[in-house]
């Protein structure tokens, strides 16, 4: 008896959740960049070059600031 109300639910939690997925639009990924303009993810293949290039300029800001301050700790 105890398993069946387990299996209940999980069918009960699993029907929630795949509700809430197909109501819930799916977010664009948007953060702000050192220059302060919005990086969004591709919508079709012409955007994802101009897209990895704004996730390297990301990265490699962040990079750099991480270096700074483990030379100052140092």
């Amino acid at each position: 008896m105890r398993l069946i109300g387990l299996l209940l639910a999980l069918l009960a939690v699993g029907w929630l959740v795949m509700t809430q997925l197909q109501s819930t639009p799916t977010p664009t990924l948007s953060t702000e960049d050192g220059a302060g303009t919005a990086v969004q993810a591709p919508r079709n293949a012409e955007e994802l070059k101009a897209f990895e290039d704004q996730v390297n300029r990301l990265s490699d800001q962040q990079n750099t600031k991480t270096r700074e301050a483990l030379d100052q700790i140092h």
